[in-house]
């Protein structure tokens, strides 16, 4: 049963703690769900993870807005510490109130505001009755926060995709354009940033931001702004040089930026997302899938190296599973060969299909084994449920073994990648020499496409996930050098990793100190006080 608290905010006409659209109201109310219940708190403490937990006694309440208004009169209200949460699906600690105070929960904000000339679509979502607002002449749709990608996808008319395909299909849209999130398309399509044309943002004293993409670039490096209300912004963004790859670590800097890269992937240290307008893109047909089975994983890199030349001519997305992975899946697959090196997962337009001709041949040129190729809608959810029930295949094995995973989010240069795949597999071995037991030690999966694969310690005592952390430090520290990034789609977080016998920000083994310290600056722009997600990315010992 909900339990619903009145919220009662009693000021005089004049309130200087007010953003000015809230001023000259003697007295408003407004009601909706907060919870204060230590049921419903320990809910928030931790994420998908498990890595991370926030103790229950320092949390104040769970706020559930259901529209800006609310969140802004929230945040005007109220003081002390803010942690916002999407749908929990994040493994780097964001969602974590570890600093206490008040978490703002998005899940209710499923109803977007209307929109002139465009057509409303409505369904029943699992927190209620879902609203977007469809522009089909432009291609776009306007959505609020809350909504899954799964939900979405679901209440969008045949023939239209929101082309970011993030894995975690429950993961809400504005955690996934917090976390600049991405997925096996984005291999054809680009990261989540490619296909976001506005934001609404609600800052950390109520101010609103209404940016919409090509109306404010950066000048001499600054970016220059101003609220719905009029209140004016000036923010020098960072001068560290972010990797031309795929990357969702740090807030983004680059010359000539648009003010609206300033938030997607900010992990909401500057402000909270309140509505969000996305491009969509016509699909004519189903894709077509094609998984492909190799004895060699040279074989299977080949293959690789030739999909990734059709790149933007029917190739939507290029997935791997090496060995370990695979032998995953067997129970589940009895159908699957012994003796299996790699897996090859293709998807390709369904327009496309003179490309199947070339991608047969290549499966042949480069000795596949066989192949599992789905034409029909049955045989693609078949496949899609085959990929994705890896993860669940290690959580149960994760679980049967009193195991732990530890997992990378590395993406290097395309020249440089194979060097890394070398570089896994000698970490890999070097772990299990070091331990030796019956068992998996790594699994090594994802959008080789990219160039970004997952590699994953399976650990199975406390000894070895240290040992783990410090060879995850130094294949971070490999990427790096190669001009990699250390995330691709799940940002930072609260991470740490021990270097030098103390926990040191995972962000900083990229941009260093000085660039820990230029983030904070931009959050003392918007967020003096430092309300807002204090922990992400930068810690909050930066800020003393």
């Amino acid at each position: 049963m909900l339990t619903y608290v009145r919220y009662m905010a009693v000021f005089p006409c004049y309130n200087p703690c007010l953003p000015p659209q809230l001023n000259g109201l003697a007295r408003f109310t407004f009601s909706m769900d907060v919870k204060k219940d230590i049921n419903t708190i320990s809910q928030y403490l931790s994420d998908e993870s498990n890595a991370f937990a926030a103790e229950a006694e320092s949390i104040d309440a769970i706020y559930y807005p259901e529209s800006e208004q609310e969140l802004a009169e929230i945040l005007a209200t109220t003081r002390g510490r803010v942690t916002t949460s999407g749908a929990g699906t994040g493994i780097t600690g964001s969602r974590v109130p570890i600093h206490g105070g008040i978490v703002i929960s998005t899940e209710k904000m499923i109803q977007a505001s209307p929109k002139p000339d465009c057509e409303e679509i409505s369904q029943k979502g699992l927190a209620g009755k879902l609203r977007i607002f469809l522009d089909e002449e432009k291609g776009l749709a306007h959505i609020a926060p809350g909504i899954s990608l799964s939900e979405l996808a679901t209440a969008l008319p045949p023939g239209w995709i929101y082309p970011p395909d993030p894995t975690e299909t429950s993961a809400s849209i504005g955690g996934t354009v917090a976390t600049n999130a991405s997925g096996a398309r984005c291999f054809n399509f680009g990261p989540t940033r490619n296909w976001i044309q506005g934001l609404r943002i609600v800052l950390a004293d109520g101010e609103i931001l209404n940016i919409q993409r090509g109306n404010i670039f950066t000048i001499d490096d600054k970016l220059e702004f101003t609220s719905e209300a009029g209140k004016n912004y000036n923010i020098n963004i960072p001068n560290y040089h972010m990797p031309d790859i795929k990357n969702s670590a740090g807030i983004y800097s680059k010359p000539g930026m648009d003010l609206i890269d300033l938030f997607i992937g900010s992990e909401g240290i500057l402000g909270i997302i309140s509505e969000i307008t996305i491009k969509l893109h016509r699909m004519i047909s189903q894709p077509v899938s094609d998984l492909g089975f190799f004895n060699s994983e040279d074989n299977a890199f080949a293959y690789v190296n030739e999909l990734r030349l059709l790149r933007g001519k029917g190739v939507l997305a290029i997935e791997y599973m090496d060995s370990n992975s695979l032998n995953f899946l067997r129970d589940e697959y009895p159908e699957l060969r012994e003796g299996l090196r790699a897996a090859v997962f293709a998807a390709i337009k369904g327009d496309s299909m003179e490309i199947m001709d070339k991608i047969s041949n290549m499966l042949a040129k480069h000795n596949a084994i066989e192949d599992w190729c789905a034409h029909t809608f049955a045989n693609q959810r078949d496949l899609k449920e085959f990929r994705h029930s890896l993860p669940d295949g290690i959580n149960a094995y994760l679980r049967q073994h009193d195991s732990y995973k530890l997992g990378t989010d590395f993406v290097v240069p395309v020249d440089k990648f194979y060097g890394m795949m070398d570089m896994y597999r000698e970490i890999g071995q070097r772990f299990k020499s070091q331990f030796p037991r019956d068992g998996t030690h790594y699994v090594i999966f994802g959008h080789i496409g990219d160039c970004h694969v997952h590699f994953n310690f399976i650990t199975a005592s406390e000894e070895e996930r240290t040992a783990a952390k410090q060879l995850y430090l130094e294949l971070a520290r490999h990427a790096i050098g190669l001009g990699g990034t250390i995330s691709g789609e799940h940002g930072v977080g609260k991470k740490t990793l021990p270097v030098d016998g103390k926990n040191v920000a995972y962000l900083e083994l990229m941009y260093g100190e000085a660039g820990l310290r230029e983030i904070a600056q931009v959050k003392r722009a918007l967020d003096p006080e430092l309300r807002l997600n204090l922990g992400n990315m930068v810690p909050a010992e930066f800020f003393d």
